[in-house]
This record gives C-alpha cells, sequence and structure tokens, in this order.
C-alpha cells in the first residue's frame, strides 16, 4: 500500500500548486466603452487562465452611486470566498467600500486628467486634456472616484505617466504599473490577414498607402498631417493614396485591412483614450509614425517616433518610405516582423495577465502584512 499512498500524497501537492485565488470584478453602468472597455478585457484574462494563479469568483454590476452597491460587493465577497476585489473602472472607484471587507480592493485606473486637467503643446494647437468645466453631476463623480481611490489598497495605472501621477495625488496608496493589452490575433496579419479588395478604391495596389487617423478633434492633429502632405514634392503626391480613417461608424475589420496592408500609419496626435491606433497598428505588423507625445513615447520602439511639431522631420520620413516603395517596384511591404513582436511581448494579453496578477500579488501582500 505505501506505494499508493506516496502517490497520493504526490498527487495532494500537486494540486495545491494549481490552487487558484478567487478575485470578484465589480462595474458600474459605464458600459464597453471608454474607461468602461478594461472590465471585458480583464473578465476575459481571469476566466481564459491568463492571469497566472487567480481566476474570477464573480461579477458585481450596479450603480456606484446606488446606496446597496456597498452591501451587493461585500455579499459577493463572502459568499463566493473571494480573496481580492477588482474595481475595474475609474470612474466607478467611488464603490471602493468605506469600511473594510476582509479583502484588498484594487482600482483600474487610465489616466488622471479629469483630475487634473491640462494642455498640450502640440505646435499647431493646444491639445485640451482633462474637463476643465464640468458639470456639477460630474464634479461630484470625480470627487466621490477621487475618495474612492484613496481609499483604495492599490491603484493598476495603465501608463508611467498615469503611475507617476497617481502616487503623488495618492501618497497613502500603493501604485502599480499594469498596462493596456492589445488583442494581438484580430491584429496579427499572420493569423487573421484581411483582403486589401475590401478597402475598395481606396486599396488601389497602384499607390502608395498610408493612412491617418481622426478628422477634427485636436487630438489626431489631422491639421498637422494636411500640412505634412502639403510640402512633398508633387511627383511624390502623385503616388501617395492618404486614406483618413477613423470618423463616423467604426469598421474594425476594414481598419485592420488599413493596417494590414498601408505602407506606414501616421499619427503626429496624442492617445489618452482605452485604444491607441499607433499601437493597434504595431500589432497589425505595419510601420508607424508617431509623435514623441503621450503615450507613444513610453511603448513604441524609438525609429517610430517624430519631434511633434517639426513637420520636415515627418516629410523626410515620408520621403523615405516612398522611396522603399518606389524600388520594390510598387509591390506590397512585408509585415514587420519586429514591431509584431514588440506588440505581443508587450502589449499583448498574456503579458496584460502577467502584470494583473503581479498587481494581485503585491495588493495581498501589502494587506497581510
Amino acid at each position: 500500500m505505501e506505494p499508493v499512498v506516496g502517490i497520493l500524497v504526490y498527487y495532494l501537492k500537486s494540486c495545491s500548486v494549481l490552487v487558484f485565488r478567487r478575485v470578484v470584478l465589480a462595474r458600474g453602468s459605464v458600459g464597453d466603452s471608454g474607461y468602461g472597455a478594461n472590465h471585458s478585457v480583464v473578465e476575459w484574462l481571469l476566466d481564459r487562465a491568463k492571469t497566472p494563479g487567480w481566476t474570477r469568483a464573480s461579477t458585481v454590476s450596479t450603480e456606484s452611486s446606488s446606496r446597496s452597491h456597498a452591501k451587493n460587493i461585500a455579499s459577493s465577497v463572502e459568499e463566493t470566498g473571494a480573496d481580492l476585489l477588482h474595481i475595474t473602472n475609474q470612474l466607478d472607484a467611488g464603490m471602493v467600500p468605506t469600511k473594510g471587507i476582509g479583502v484588498p480592493v484594487v482600482v483600474s485606473v487610465h489616466d488622471l486628467y479629469d483630475h487634473r486637467p491640462r494642455a498640450i503643446d502640440a505646435g499647431d494647437v493646444p491639445v485640451p486634456l482633462g474637463d476643465r468645466f464640468p458639470s456639477s453631476a460630474k464634479s461630484r463623480l470625480l470627487k466621490s472616484c477621487k475618495e474612492g481611490m484613496s481609499r483604495a489598497d492599490l491603484l493598476m495605472c495603465a501608463s508611467r505617466r498615469t503611475l507617476e501621477e497617481a502616487r503623488e495625488m495618492f501618497p497613502g496608496t500603493r501604485c502599480e504599473l499594469v498596462r493596456d493589452s492589445l488583442d494581438e490575433d484580430f491584429w496579427d496579419p499572420n493569423r487573421n490577414l484581411r483582403d486589401r479588395e475590401i478597402l475598395g478604391e481606396t486599396g488601389d495596389e497602384g499607390k502608395c498607402l498610408l493612412v491617418s487617423v481622426g478628422e477634427k478633434d485636436p487630438r489626431w492633429r489631422s491639421q498637422f498631417v494636411s500640412e505634412v502632405m502639403s510640402m512633398l514634392p508633387e511627383e511624390v503626391r502623385g503616388d501617395i493614396l492618404l486614406a483618413r480613417i477613423g470618423s463616423g461608424r467604426v469598421d474594425w475589420e476594414k481598419i485592420a485591412a488599413y493596417f494590414q496592408h498601408a505602407e506606414a500609419v501616421l499619427y503626429p496626435g496624442v492617445s489618452v483614450g482605452f485604444r491607441s491606433p499607433p499601437l493597434e497598428a504595431m500589432a497589425s505588423g505595419c510601420p508607424v509614425l508617431a509623435s514623441d507625445l503621450p503615450l507613444h513615447d513610453e511603448v513604441l520602439p524609438a525609429r517610430c517616433l517624430l519631434p511633434a511639431t517639426e513637420p520636415d522631420h515627418w516629410v523626410s520620413a515620408i520621403l523615405e518610405i516612398h522611396a522603399d516603395w518606389v524600388r520594390s517596384g510598387g509591390v506590397p511591404r512585408h509585415s514587420d516582423e519586429e514591431l509584431l513582436a514588440t506588440a505581443k511581448s508587450s502589449l499583448g494579453r498574456a503579458a496584460h495577465g502577467h502584470s494583473l496578477s503581479e498587481a494581485y500579488q503585491v495588493a495581498l501582500e501589502s494587506v497581510e502584512r
């Protein structure tokens, strides 16, 4: 019988390694756009075992302003035997319990612009970030969120810039870097290549296809793109087809096709939303020309960055892209494998899951001390 007992002990020890800690996710009524888009990603990571050592116990969806939200959260934590509570949207930070619930509480924070409004000088236009004149209702919401973030055990910040600001604003709260991630399988041309034909006339293979994103919002800086294009020699402009995308209803399949087939994406603007066009282009294997403004300066390779206010540098970069296109005989480019690898290793779902797991562990250990 001894061998059997030995095998049983070994089996039990092996199983103990596979024990997962449990997380209750909480969200309000913001939905799946803007900051709310983070929730479905975190839920997917936990449900698909992409967050080592952790799994989702349940999700609490409730109005953050409701008096019953604290009771709903506490009940869910107790009933599921959860080890941690994660509020996935910074606009729901007011849901952080005012009294201890026996487990650490973490909040996802994308940026703090509404709490510290500012304008970034992009040369041709000041780019406003944050709401300088919020309504009374939004002011109350922001006050509640700030108080909630100060009560949290840990803030998970999506960028290093936000991390530094959070540490300054909330000196009594632990802060960790947990970057947003990309669905690399959706964008990857090696796994999910879109046919160029779906672009219609804007997919003309006889032209050097460049893509810019956005129109009227000053964050896109579309006027700067127009200025740069006007500075190109006429014979070069005749070879280039500039597709401006991102306005109106968004067709993500078409956007993926643009990124996968363009010779380059031009993005002189600022990335402040949950989605970042330059990063999605990078995950599509597309060469990127982006401004050295937030958050590009943190995550894009140096070769992709250009001075935000110097159009001559952009003209030179486009002339080089055009020259390569001419030398190739107008044959569509190959995917930039270096950019694909960078996107996957730094901004893929697996990288996000590991960062999430590490932040959860930090929160747990901080409370246990």
